[in-house]
């Protein structure tokens, strides 16, 4: 999945988990400085952590969050796995409504697992594995049975990454971004 011209983000990652009160994993900021957010194979969108003026967290990650810990708290989590809701840190949402996130642990970021969220099922599902693991695995069709209620990544050869604004720029001149 090479990323275009122009993607990726420099972000100043001290700031952003002092504001945050969490450090992120490495292959996340990896993937930043390569892609950004954007979205792949307009499915899958990637979000970028946001502070605020005041310092505080903010944007779609910050929102998804806030909602995926609400709904943890509801539902109780996953059967057999002792987390808190505050424990939920969401790095992407899909075309479906599911939302992927990390859940925090003791220990490194590097270790946490990614946990779905499939919002038609009402169902928890955690993948031990790192957010880059994850991809990998769906564009490979690598896991017993897709891990996402849709399916425009599963066995993906060669996916394809756009920012935002390389998305509109392409739409701008008149062209489907995705064909």
């Amino acid at each position: 999945m090479p990323p275009h011209v122009g993607a990726g983000v420099e972000i100043n990652w001290g700031e952003l988990e002092r504001a945050w009160g969490t450090p992120f994993p490495d292959d996340y900021k990896e993937f930043m400085r390569n892609y950004g957010p954007g979205a792949i194979e307009n499915f899958l969108a990637v979000f970028q952590p946001g502070i605020s003026e005041a310092g505080l967290p903010e944007g779609y990650m910050a929102d998804e969050t806030s909602v995926a810990q609400e709904v943890w708290e509801d539902l109780g989590g996953i059967p057999g796995i002792d987390a808190e809701p505050g424990q939920l840190l969401a790095w992407a949402s899909d075309g479906t409504a599911d939302l992927l996130f990390w859940l925090r642990g003791e220990g490194s970021p590097d270790d946490w697992p990614v946990v779905v969220y499939e919002r038609d099922e009402d169902a928890w599902n955690l993948y031990d594995c790192g957010m880059a693991e994850f991809l990998v695995g769906i564009f490979r069709a690598q896991f017993p049975q897709h891990p996402l209620s849709g399916t425009p990544m599963w066995g993906t050869s060669a996916p394809r990454f756009l920012t935002a604004a390389e998305e509109s720029r392409i739409s701008a001149a008149g062209r489907d971004p995705w064909s």
